[in-house]
């Protein structure tokens, strides 16, 4: 009786390892993007100017605004443009990350 239950169990294990496997890959990775550098020097006008100002820039850089109070993450990303504001709304600190 227990040789009869162990034969379809035993017949079935190779189809259950074979779903384990990892799938073909379908092709190339896409290229990434051509990382563009951060210059902060370069928005260094922009310190004691209102915030607001940090809306109409244009650059293919991401962007974050911190507070003055704000938690600064450590989620470091050498291709944003943070910048940092004083209590009274103003651009206090430029920099990478």
């Amino acid at each position: 009786m227990r040789v009869t239950l162990a034969l379809p169990l035993l017949a079935a294990c190779p189809i259950l390892i074979s779903a384990c496997a990892p799938s073909a890959p379908t092709g190339p990775e896409p290229a990434a993007a051509p990382a563009v550098p951060c210059e902060a020097s370069f928005f260094e006008n922009l310190k004691g100017e209102p915030i607001e100002v940090v809306d109409s820039i244009v650059t293919p850089l991401r962007v974050r605004v911190l507070g003055a109070d704000d938690f600064v993450p450590r989620d470091f990303d050498p291709n944003r443009l943070t910048f940092t504001t004083a209590p009274d709304g103003t651009v206090s600190r430029i920099f990478c990350g």
